[in-house]
């Protein structure tokens, strides 16, 4: 677990830092470098966990955790970063009137298929954590798939649902508001 929490840490150092420099100090290209860096980030989170995979007797929650994170954070970092960057453009930028363009809205449905993305990359991720550790020793791992699936199932029903329903009932309520025709 504590490479998750030091990648973590990590990430939020190169992605501050990188904006930091890019705005504060105005250094582009070392501050490219470091956002650049973000996403190696992931790579050695999962790497670690399937190097902790070998070299123990079972799985445990942190390499479910590991996998999870990873395949979240390559689909929803990009985003992160994209905002945090948009904000310190507004605040610290030396453009007239600070005018940087607002992020693009998705709509539920979108950001769900987003999350399918990301819960297949987890899948993927925790099968290969499975074929490393042997399916007898895997049981976290096999928690985790589960944990993926009610994810992604969650999503749906909180995002494009609701959103559904709340389309059809204020669509109904305003059919039902308006005048009849010829009035």
């Amino acid at each position: 677990m504590p490479y998750i929490i030091g990648g973590e840490v990590l990430f939020w150092v190169l992605l501050l830092g990188g904006l930091a420099v890019r705005y504060l100090l105005g250094g582009r290209l070392i501050s490219t470098l470091l956002l650049i860096a973000t996403p190696v980030v992931d790579v050695v989170i999962i790497a670690f966990t399937y190097i902790d995979l070998v070299g123990s007797p079972s799985s445990d929650f942190s390499h479910g955790l590991a996998a999870f994170y990873v395949g979240f954070s390559v689909i929803f970092g990009p985003d992160i970063i994209r905002r945090l960057d948009r904000r310190f453009a507004r605040r610290y930028s030396k453009r007239p009137g600070n005018h940087v363009p607002s992020p693009p809205q998705r709509s539920s449905l979108a950001e769900w298929y987003r999350c399918l993305v990301a819960s297949a990359i987890t899948v993927a991720l925790l099968l290969v954590g499975i074929g490393v550790a042997g399916w007898s020793d895997s049981f976290w791992l096999i928690y985790w798939l589960i944990v993926v699936v009610f994810t992604a199932a969650t999503w749906a029903v909180l995002g494009p649902v609701r959103e559904g329903l709340r389309t059809r009932r204020s669509s109904r309520s305003s059919h039902d508001q308006a005048p009849p025709p010829g009035q």
